[in-house]
This record gives structure tokens, C-alpha cells and sequence, in this order.
């Protein structure tokens, strides 16, 4: 009798199991993902496109796909979990549905936003009625500190139609890939990488001048005004980060993924030109940085150019640093080493490189010549989605790689 009995609970147990797993994926075709910033006001909703196409999903920034194949399914609940960055998307489907939370680890455990995602739901922005103006061109910029301090950016939009894509660029990095709709008179902008979750509304004054209030995630909100200005202009990157007075040169020595430790003056950097990067794992512009920086060492590795990344993390553990870094490096194709310097704030990163003035931003290229001489320091990074800012950026910087490389 025990015996039939422990077979029937087996049984009983397999059909239990059966019946959490499931087959279900999300439908094929365009979804739109809605991320409510503000927990008081439903109507503050941060929308982006994605497509869903065999087992992946392609968020979508402007000219910016961020491709996802990291999606797994359990009973009526999926979790997709962003490249690069690792933040997740963890929501329960029905049909043409899926809700749930945004999790940003790199922001703290408890950091999560709410969504609802929709299958086949019109666009990013509800369909916009006639634009009253154009707003293509370039614009000076101002954010606005809950303190009254302002910071200078460039904004840069292109508009056809009441379709605007653009971006702000300060001296520090830049937006990245930002897109939306010019609705009557208001603008309104977002992004979304798995890391930034921007939403920017704005409305255009009479005297030509925008106003408005950016949102970063449900947690930061700042206001910002912008007039046009053809000539706009900031500080030049090569201006904010120097060595400073009693220092010759750049040196540290920091441990690898495998707790090797990795110094300039290791002998595969000798003779060589190297480019130190000064990033973060969490942070979208180093991605950007990154990107260009593998094309770099793709082209010219074998004419004497040496990459290595000092990452700066939010907690400056080995243990922290080694699942981040190998998902960055996976995700990225970096093939040059990562090491960790140590931690995210800019005071105590200033510490750990002493040579330098200070750590203004992440990132920070630093170029040095085949006689170990600090060539250029370039504070923050103009990437793809500033668009001609982006390629002077490259023309430059191959330039100069190729003249040193030459010396």
C-alpha cells in the first residue's frame, strides 16, 4: 500500500510541476514598453518601442537598437534581463500584456520602477497633433538644481514632421540616443538602455524659448530651459583633467577579474601608445566609449596600441567587480584587459589616481606615448547619438593615434 502511495504523490508532484512550467513566450511584433516614473501620478509614463522577433527583443532609441536574447519564462511570468548593464524587466503576461518591475541593481537592491508592457500599441508617444514649430538645429541648454545652480549643455534636435530625435551634450558626456514627438507646442522626449530611463517634456514659449522638467527614473527631477543658438559652445574635453605639478606620468596598479595585478609599467605596455580608460560597468556613456574604443584596438593593436580599462564600481570588491565586468566584457567584445581601481565616487577615484587634478568624469581617456608621457587627457565622451560631435570625436582621435603610433 506505502508503495502505491509513493507512487501516486509522485505522480501528483510531476503533474504540479508540469503544470508551473510553460511554454508561453511573448507574442511576435512590436510591443510598447510604458515605465511609471512617478508613483503620486500615473501620467508620468516614460514609453519605449521593442520588437519581439524569435526569442529576442530589440528596444529601440532613435537610430539605437539594443538587442535582448537573455529572456526566460516560468509559469505566467518572464524575466528579460537587459545586456551590459544586467537591470530586468520581471512582469507576469497574459495574452498581449506583461506587468511588473523594472529592477537597476547598479541603483541598489529595492530600486525597481513599475511597467506595463502592451503588444502591438501604437507608438512610443500617443500620435501628435500638428507641430507649431520645427525645432531642428542647435540650442544652448540649462539644468537647474533644486539649489539654483545651472549647469551649461548643448541640445541638438532634428526634426520632421512632429518626429524629433536629439540629444544634450555637456562637458561631461552626453544623453545618448533620445526620441519623441513635438505635440502642438510641448515637447516630448525619452530613452531607454537598461541603465538611463530619461523622460524630458517641454513646452515652447512664445519668445521661441523651451521649458521644462526632466526625469531620471522615479527618483530625480530637474527642471531646464533652452533658446536656440546656432554658435553654442562648451569647454573642450582636453581642457578639465590635467597631471598634476610633481608628477612625470600616470601610474597604478590594480587587480584583473583573476586578481592578477596589472601595472603600466607591465612589459606588454612598453613601447607601446596606450589609451587608459577611466569607466564604470553601470555606466551608459563608458558603454559608448567602450564601443569605440574595441574598434580602436581592433584596428591598430598590431601597429603598438594597448587599451586598459580602470573600472571604477559601485562597491570596490572583487566580488562586486567579477560578474560585471565578465558581462560587460562579454556583452561588449571587449578583448582588452578591465581592472578594478576602485570606488565610484569621483572624491575617492581621485585618490586612487593622485597624478590627476581630480576624476570629473566617467569616462576619461587618457593617451600616453610610446615613452610612458601622458599625450592627452579627455574628460567625458561625445558618443554616436551626438552625431557630427561623435565623428570629429573619431577623425581626432585617429589622427592622433596614428601620429603616435608613428613616432
Amino acid at each position: 500500500m506505502k508503495k502505491y502511495y509513493l507512487i501516486y504523490s509522485l505522480i501528483i508532484i510531476a503533474i504540479i510541476c508540469g503544470c508551473n512550467k510553460t511554454n508561453n513566450t511573448l507574442l511576435d511584433g512590436k510591443w510598447l514598453f510604458q515605465l511609471q516614473l512617478d508613483e503620486n501620478d500615473s501620467s508620468i509614463i516614460l514609453p519605449v518601442n521593442a520588437q519581439v522577433d524569435s526569442q529576442r527583443i530589440i528596444f529601440r532609441n532613435g537610430e539605437e537598437k539594443i538587442d535582448v536574447t537573455e529572456i526566460k519564462y516560468w509559469s505566467d511570468s518572464v524575466l528579460i534581463t537587459m545586456p551590459v548593464f544586467g537591470s530586468e524587466f520581471k512582469g507576469r503576461m497574459e495574452t498581449n500584456t506583461i506587468s511588473g518591475y523594472y529592477h537597476n541593481y547598479n541603483k541598489g537592491g529595492e530600486y525597481k520602477i513599475p511597467f506595463v508592457a502592451r503588444y502591438d500599441h501604437g507608438s512610443r508617444f500617443e500620435d501628435a497633433d500638428e507641430s507649431v514649430a520645427n525645432l531642428s538645429g542647435t540650442w544652448d541648454a540649462w539644468f537647474l538644481s533644486p539649489e539654483g545652480d545651472s549647469t551649461k549643455t548643448i541640445a541638438h534636435f532634428k526634426q520632421s514632421g512632429s518626429y524629433v530625435e536629439g540629444t544634450f551634450i555637456t562637458e561631461i558626456g552626453d544623453y545618448r540616443y533620445l526620441e519623441g514627438v513635438m505635440d502642438g507646442n510641448q515637447l516630448k522626449l525619452s530613452t531607454f538602455d537598461g541603465a538611463h530611463a530619461f523622460l524630458f517634456v517641454a513646452e515652447l514659449a512664445a519668445d521661441g524659448s523651451l521649458k521644462g522638467i526632466f526625469r531620471s527614473g522615479h527618483l530625480f527631477k530637474q527642471y531646464w530651459l533652452a533658446s536656440r543658438n546656432e554658435n553654442a559652445s562648451l569647454r573642450g574635453m582636453k581642457e578639465l583633467t590635467y597631471l598634476k605639478a610633481g608628477y612625470e606620468k600616470l601610474e597604478f596598479s590594480f587587480p584583473d577579474v583573476s586578481g592578477n595585478i596589472i601595472s603600466l609599467e607591465d612589459e606588454n605596455f612598453q613601447n607601446k601608445v596606450v589609451i587608459v580608460q577611466i569607466l564604470g560597468t553601470w555606466c551608459p556613456n563608458c558603454m559608448d566609449e567602450t564601443r569605440y574604443l574595441v574598434e580602436l584596438y581592433n584596428n591598430y593593436h598590431k601597429q603598438g596600441l594597448e587599451v586598459i580599462g580602470l573600472d571604477f564600481e559601485i562597491q570596490p570588491t572583487l566580488e562586486y567587480f567579477k560578474p560585471r565586468v565578465r558581462r560587460f566584457i562579454r556583452d561588449l567584445k571587449v578583448p582588452y584587459k578591465i581592472v578594478l581601481a576602485g570606488n565610484a565616487d569621483k572624491k575617492e577615484a581621485a585618490e586612487a589616481l593622485p597624478m590627476l587634478n581630480h576624476i570629473l568624469s566617467y569616462p576619461t581617456a587618457i593617451i600616453i606615448n610610446k615613452k610612458g608621457e601622458i599625450q592627452e587627457i579627455h574628460t567625458g565622451f561625445s558618443g554616436p547619438g551626438t552625431g557630427e560631435a561623435y565623428l570629429n570625436y573619431k577623425n581626432d582621435m585617429e589622427d592622433l593615434i596614428e601620429s603616435l603610433l608613428a613616432e
